[in-house]
């Protein structure tokens, strides 16, 4: 289905024949149809509309460190009510790893895009006007819709490396923290040097006033990852803890979640994987669940139940009652890496719902599993 041709609703439903789960596939195009990420919501602020990014496979030609891209991608929103979709933007950067990198205003239908690598786009979704464009980087929007967080490494961009605060505007982009000053509060920096030090994957607190950033190091992957917490003007930085490799807020910024291993050490072992809480002053850094389980944790907003993925399928985890099972499966096995589908699957603003990407067509599409309590 060409994107001259994509409107009324796509959406389809059916039984998944390993789990039973009712799912809906939402899109269903021969185009490359994927959501954001795992901590950015799809969802609009009221429910009313999800957003998601569509790309033409044969596009997808240009080399983006590990992503293949386009600058022919589409936006598009869907409602919730009819799941109609409206083409909202063109001409937008497209990664296979996370789209546009749509994200909404917590406060109002507009959704910010990448236009081009640092050219941000703001459209208003019941006109699909371009309101502005701003040079810029967009890893996460404060949740009260105030100051933009994201990570530079590049030495010669503005303030040199670190993370960056800016204006919903795109105004006042200013660093406030460097990588050197995170490279300090590292434990086991003596195993690696600066240089070889990259941050990213900020992500705010539900009230706006700290975020976590998280490093890895390069050309050295042995070493362990960590998580800080810093503060929104960068006044507050302190190293939590080791990571395996993804990370979220749980229990309203009072807790992390991460992906680990019980064994983990800087010689390069990573034994017995596991899912991790640690409170935010860094006490109680304990496992979730004893079951072999990594992938990009999310907690629900009841902070009862975690999304995560493997090769097989989306997996849910209910906490209190210590089980683990399968929601969705993804067979025919297919490409995984950044240069495919990561499912990132996510959860709605009420719990009630969980979205991901899957490629078990052949190519990208978007699904959503309805959830129960």
């Amino acid at each position: 289905m060409s994107s001259a041709q994509r409107r009324g609703s796509e959406r389809t439903v059916f039984q998944d024949q390993e789990t039973g789960r009712t799912i809906w596939r939402l899109t269903n195009s021969q185009r490359e149809d994927k959501h954001t990420y795992y901590d950015i919501c799809p969802w609009s602020f009221d429910q009313k509309y999800i957003v998601f990014s569509s790309a033409e496979l044969q596009d997808l030609t240009m080399q983006r460190g590990d992503n293949l891209a386009t600058n022919n991608g589409e936006l598009y929103v869907m409602d919730t009510e009819r799941y109609a979709l409206r083409k909202v933007a063109d001409h937008t950067l497209y990664t296979t790893h996370n789209g546009a990198f749509a994200l909404w205003h917590p406060r109002q239908h507009k959704v910010y895009f990448y236009q081009a690598p640092n050219r941000v786009a703001v459209v208003d979704v019941a006109t699909a006007e371009i309101e502005r464009v701003m040079e810029g980087s967009i890893r996460q929007l404060s949740s009260d819709g105030v100051k933009f967080a994201s990570p530079s490494n590049d030495p010669e961009f503005v303030d040199g490396r670190g993370i960056y605060t800016m204006n919903e505007d795109g105004s006042d982009l200013h660093r406030i923290v460097s990588t050197k000053e995170l490279y300090e509060l590292t434990p086991n920096k003596d195993r690696f040097d600066l240089e070889d030090m990259t941050v990213g994957n900020t992500k705010w607190t539900p009230d706006s006033q700290h975020m976590l950033v998280a490093m890895w190091v390069h050309p050295t992957p042995k070493v362990r990852r960590s998580i800080y917490i810093v503060s929104r003007d960068g006044r507050e930085k302190r190293w939590l803890t080791h990571m395996g490799h993804h990370h979220s807020w749980a229990h309203g910024g009072r807790q992390v979640l991460y992906s680990g291993w019980k064994q983990y050490t800087d010689d390069g072992v990573r034994e017995e994987p596991r899912l991790f809480l640690i409170n935010f002053d860094g006490s109680d850094d304990h496992v979730v669940i004893e079951e072999p389980l990594g992938g990009h944790p999310i907690m629900d907003p009841s902070g009862s139940m975690i999304a995560t993925w493997d090769r097989q399928g989306v997996i849910l985890v209910r906490v209190d009652e210590q089980k683990v099972e399968y929601l969705a499966s993804f067979a025919p096995g297919f490409d995984m890496s950044h240069s495919g589908t990561h499912p990132h699957c996510v959860w709605s603003p009420d719990g009630t719902q969980l979205l991901y990407n899957s490629a078990q067509t052949g190519h990208s599409q978007i699904y959503v599993i309805p959830i129960q309590a």
